[in-house]
């Protein structure tokens, strides 16, 4: 008898170890595809959120250009830019791009925004944080706390900005 029973519980216990085996592979399959529509979604968001925070650098970086070049000097607060009508080609001290583009800045509000469209001033503001300095011949430094931030040419956005103002600041001393 007990020969009997091994006997019929083998074919049973075959089809439940297949059934186990076909409902684990499902489960693992669904959560790999599900995993890699969710890596997709946070990527995607992840490239936005960057082309924001360029959009926003480009637009303050530009606005910040145009200040220092209409007053000689850098500003000191948000409030003196804050209001500022952004024109298509900066006025004054340096209306003049250096011959290197390397060591220089965008001449044109077109050229700054590199394609992107621009946002209003104060949006960008509250997406950039700048570390304004305590003499107006030091150039402000922008962040974007932590935020993405794309890459030009190889650079980072935020570098390639923050490099317009040290530039400028180079120009103003000299």
């Amino acid at each position: 008898m007990s020969q009997d029973r091994g006997a019929e519980n083998g074919p049973e216990r075959g089809v439940r170890g297949r059934v186990f085996l076909f409902c684990f592979i499902f489960v693992f399959a669904a959560s790999v595809v599900g995993t890699w529509f969710f890596g997709l979604d946070v990527v995607r968001n992840v490239k936005a959120q960057a082309a924001r925070s360029d959009t926003a650098l480009r637009t303050v970086g530009y606005a910040i250009l145009v200040a220092t070049s209409d007053a000689g000097a850098f500003p000191i607060a948000a409030s003196e830019i804050l209001d500022l009508e952004l024109p298509a080609a900066i006025p004054g001290r340096l209306s003049e791009p250096a011959p290197d583009p390397e060591a220089g800045w965008p001449a044109t509000f077109e050229a700054a925004m590199a394609g992107m469209e621009p946002v209003p001033l104060s949006d960008a503001l509250e997406i950039v944080l700048v570390s304004w300095p305590p003499e107006r011949d030091l150039p402000p430094v922008l962040s974007v706390g932590g935020r993405p931030s794309g890459m030009t040419d190889a650079r980072a956005t935020l570098d390639v900005v923050n490099g317009w103002l040290r530039n400028a600041g180079v120009r103003l001393a000299n």
